[in-house]
């Protein structure tokens, strides 16, 4: 990536800490307004229509405050923007303003071609038209410079339209729409001069999470055969980002302006990976994102340095302002970022409300078409398929009332509520979660997020009860929620042994609530020998080993609770068993030689 190690080299370079939860529409609204996704209301990927209560993508509509584009546009300033978050029904502003439908890794593209409000000035549709149906659909050469397929699988992929499902037709996908969304916002750059151009490029989440698993090293689970035709994709990817910003770097230094890139948060590679794929698990989608992202800036508003700073997502909007001579709002919470300055930053102004100060105003959409209803659903699927929402979440109907109905999914509820939860506000989450579990009642994510939060307030019965609704809610990694539980448990008993109780009650819970499931039941029976009930522990393990007899471990925690309770010849005797499973036990050889010596239970 010869374009960005210029760049970094020319200018400098930050740490960008993100918020929590790190959901793309949330922290492109944060980065575009200043605000916290608890003020600027785009909480989720989607709403609902509240009269038909069907999900829809997020809008712009959702959005409470005004946007930097809007301020600017209300000082004289022209602006572009291009592709950003929640940008739909385009705004009126002094400029241009290309929404986030125009060229979207999300939606199909053509489904939304004739789709109203797609542009302000409305005349730039058939334009941005033109663009999209030119480069969202690379040849096959494009696409085997990144993955090593024949024509024929080209072909056959194509012919499919599996979209995002297939490796080959997203990696198309997510180059073309790349491709269109930065040759929309250079011409119109060209074209237009703004003083400020807005650019944002989904791609470069979106690959991660199409084809990171197929990445180098080689994860367990993927094929010779899978590696050797994608683990290309996302360096060739990635070169192309490159060779496009080397355009917008080019056009910024013969024009004299700053040139500003950012990321929403970074993602996992190399052996931080997670071993699954995107959708195939609950919450895998957030599962590869995490801290920080990265910022970088050129031009002549920097002052170079080769020391990384930090930053934060709050501080874009309040920099803006500053290389804008805008000014601030006092609800912002983030600064001026150190390391921009010079005779190109204009002077500090007094802060304003941007309220009252930068109206907003869209283009007005009467109702949702049936060609948009049907992209609709397919960006629902997009969503499940990614991780980004679990298929018992997308089929979900809000249960409001009719007088109580609003916009708001039971994840867009979630997400303030994690955002207020990650600051270390719980009991202000609290209500959140629970206008989540008003939309959908079964949601078990909700649940699971409110057990979070009660168990960071120390109240442990509910939280244990909204555990225990979310496993029968059918939450995703139930035996991990339960292994992380039985270890805050044991972390706890080492100050307060009265926890072991509560331990007991709540794992003689689980095991009724799930009778079938062995590893539940071995918990259960080490809460009970830890607690010194070796005679229930020893009736639940002699149960347990004959159902699965091959398991060692709970052999040893059998012979354990017989050795306690004196039973002296079954002890050995579990503990033999274990051994011949799997010899590589020291601890185990050792309490066996005890045994055999004096028989005296070792502390």
């Amino acid at each position: 990536m010869p374009n960005l190690s210029s760049l970094a080299a020319k200018g400098r370079t930050w740490n960008l800490v993100s918020h929590e939860p790190m959901a793309s529409p949330l922290i492109w609204t944060t980065m575009a307004t200043g605000r916290t996704p608890v003020d600027h209301g785009v909480t989720d990927f989607q709403e609902l229509d509240p009269r038909t209560r069907q999900r829809l993508p997020i809008s712009g509509r959702s959005r409470r405050v005004p946007a930097i584009w809007n301020l600017a546009s209300a000082r004289g300033i022209s602006v572009g923007v291009v592709n950003w978050w929640a940008t739909w029904p385009a705004e009126k502003v002094q400029g241009f303003l290309v929404s986030d439908r125009a060229a979207p890794v999300l939606f199909d593209p053509e489904a939304l071609s004739k789709s109203p409000a797609l542009c302000w000035p409305e005349g730039l549709a058939d334009g941005v038209r033109i663009v999209v149906g030119r480069e969202a659909s690379p040849p096959y050469e494009d696409v085997a410079r990144g993955l090593a397929i024949s024509r024929a699988e080209f072909d056959a992929a194509v012919a499919e339209k599996e979209d995002l499902a297939s490796p080959v037709t997203a990696y198309r996908k997510i180059l073309g729409v790349t491709r269109a969304a930065s040759k929309i916002a250079l011409d119109l750059y060209d074209r237009e001069g703004p003083e400020l151009l807005m650019l944002y490029i989904e791609g470069t989440d979106e690959i991660g999470h199409v084809l990171a698993r197929f990445s180098p090293p080689r994860l367990p689970g993927v094929s010779d055969e899978d590696f050797r035709k994608y683990s290309g994709g996302v360096a060739a990817y990635y070169e192309e980002c490159d060779r496009l910003l080397g355009e917008f770097a080019r056009r910024a230094g013969r024009d004299g302006a700053t040139l500003i890139l950012a990321s929403d948060h970074g993602f996992k590679w190399g052996a931080k990976r997670p071993s699954s794929r995107s959708g195939i698990q609950f919450d895998t989608a957030y599962s590869w994102h995490e801290q920080p992202g990265i910022l970088l800036s050129a031009g002549p508003a920097v002052v170079p340095s080769g020391t990384r700073g930090r930053a934060s997502v709050f501080d874009i909007t309040p920099t803006l302002c500053r290389l804008l001579g805008l000014p601030a709002d006092p609800a912002f919470e983030g600064q001026v970022i150190a390391g921009f300055g010079g005779a190109r930053v204009p002077p500090a102004v007094p802060k304003v409300a941007w309220r009252t100060a930068a109206p907003v105003e869209r283009l007005v959409v009467h109702e949702v078409s049936p060609g948009e209803r049907k992209a609709a659903d397919e960006f629902t699927k997009k969503l499940v398929s990614l991780g980004y929402l679990t298929g018992a979440e997308a089929s979900a109907v809000d249960a409001r009332p009719a007088d109580r109905a609003g916009t708001q999914t039971a994840a867009s509820f979630q997400n303030v509520a994690t955002f207020l939860r990650a600051r270390g506000r719980p009991g202000d989450a609290l209500p959140w979660y629970r206008r989540a579990l008003e939309v959908d009642p079964k949601s078990s994510t909700a649940w699971m997020n409110l057990s979070i939060a009660l168990q960071m307030l120390d109240r442990w019965d509910e939280s244990d009860q909204a555990l225990l609704t979310a496993l029968a809610s059918g939450y995703g990694d139930p035996e991990a929620a339960v292994t992380r539980r039985v270890g805050s448990y044991e972390q706890r008993a080492r100050k307060a042994p009265q926890a072991r109780r509560q331990l007991v009650s709540f794992l003689r819970k689980v095991t009724e609530a799930f009778p079938g499931d062995d590893r539940y039941r071995a918990f259960l029976g080490k809460a009970l020998f830890e607690s010194h009930d070796c005679s229930s522990a020893e009736a639940l393990f002699e149960d347990v080993v004959q159902r699965a007899p091959g398991d060692f471990e709970n052999l040893n925690l059998l012979g354990l609770a017989n050795w306690c309770l004196g039973n002296l010849d079954a002890a050995r005797s579990a503990f033999e068993r274990s051994l011949a499973l799997n010899p590589n036990q020291p601890a185990i050889r050792e309490g066996l030689g005890q045994l055999r010596r004096d028989g005296a239970l070792p502390r």
